[in-house]
């Protein structure tokens, strides 16, 4: 199995989201663009902000002030929801923006936002938190005219929510993955609208999770942990039994599952104790939990990391093809600030 990049988009930032109708949406700095048949169009533009947006003047100044942090996510009936330095919009048809309420932190994590079966959509706060505030839920309704807190993890009980999943194998049920440190990394399942929860996970950081894989069997992840080596895992979801696998180089941070049902994930270079490579990689998997490398970016030369941001992959969310997926970084030689569309391939015969 190998990969091949068929398409750059060296000016589209971040692509966030594939549409059930096929279109793709993306930004670049605070401009919202759709990609339609092969052509991108400008959508929409968040308002200005300062300071950040007065630094998005070069690629190095943008990474320092985080301007091109954003969400967009479309639910099954095309609404399309914004967020950007914490504020969540619903973006018209016309490319206005109309504010609906103001959340804790920028934005939330890639790929993180998902809905039910009505529509509703729904999404936890990411944000740095050092005095460990209450962390919540939001509930946006499937027509964006509503919108209330599903579930607030009450002061001092997490840091921030790393993702809210759907479940394709147990209907009602969705998983959130909460982190980052000592007694803070669980993974969390509700069948109930978010009213209660099942707690699995001892808060260690082999429950530290950003992105979850599931089969019928398992729910599967890889760690996301600077701190510890990191390693794939597998959840029995009968008994909640861990099973620990192959080592990782580096924390698992972003992924998919393709139409086809492969697994991919990205690793991310950053600082710490559980990163042994300067590499941040493409992992595939049959099975979510034996993983194969086939690809490979290089972290930039621009130091500290904290500040010009650590080597990142990451994908739109919505169902893709392996043979016609997506990815946006930052960070790396090659992919800082630009999106490619790559085919992931068995063998020669398929070219």
């Amino acid at each position: 199995m190998y990969l091949r990049i068929i398409e750059q988009y060296p000016h589209m930032t971040i692509l966030h989201h594939l549409a059930d109708n096929g279109v793709l949406w993306g930004t670049s700095r605070r401009d919202v663009y759709v990609r339609l048949d092969g052509k991108w169009q400008h959508r929409a533009r968040f308002p200005f902000q300062l300071p950040r947006d007065l630094f998005a003047f070069s690629r190095p100044t943008t990474r320092i002030f985080r301007a091109d942090k954003c969400n967009i996510y479309v639910n099954r009936y095309g609404n399309i929801l914004g967020i950007r330095a914490g504020q969540v919009y619903s973006i018209e048809a016309n490319g206005t923006l109309q504010p609906l309420f103001r959340i804790n932190g920028d934005c939330v994590l890639h790929a993180s936002i998902c809905e039910d079966e009505e529509g509703n959509v729904y999404f936890g706060e990411y944000f740095m938190n050092p005095e460990r505030n209450a962390v919540r839920i939001w509930k946006v309704s499937a027509n964006f005219a509503m919108w209330d807190v599903a579930y607030a993890f009450p002061a001092h009980s997490i840091r921030h929510v790393h993702g809210v999943f759907r479940d394709p194998y147990d209907e009602g049920a969705f998983w959130v993955a909460v982190g980052d440190f000592r007694g803070e990394c669980f993974l969390l399942r509700t069948r109930d609208s978010f009213h209660t929860f099942d707690h699995f996970g001892d808060g260690t950081q082999i429950w530290r999770a950003v992105k979850l894989y599931f089969t019928r069997e398992h729910v599967c992840w890889l760690t996301d942990s600077n701190l510890e080596r990191n390693h794939a895992c597998r959840m029995k979801r009968q008994t909640g039994e861990l099973e620990m696998g192959m080592d990782i180089a580096n924390s698992g941070w972003y992924g998919a599952t393709t139409r086809e049902g492969l697994s991919i994930a990205f690793t991310t270079v950053e600082k710490g104790a559980g990163i042994t490579s300067q590499l941040s990689e493409v992992l595939v998997s049959r099975d979510a939990f034996h993983w194969k490398s086939i690809y490979a970016f290089k972290k930039d030369c621009f130091r500290p990391m904290a500040l010009f941001k650590y080597g990142v992959i990451s994908c739109p969310s919505g169902c893709m093809s392996q043979k016609d997926f997506y990815i946006s970084g930052e960070g790396l030689v090659g992919l800082d600030g630009k999106s490619m569309r790559l085919a992931i391939l068995e063998d020669e015969k398929e070219e």
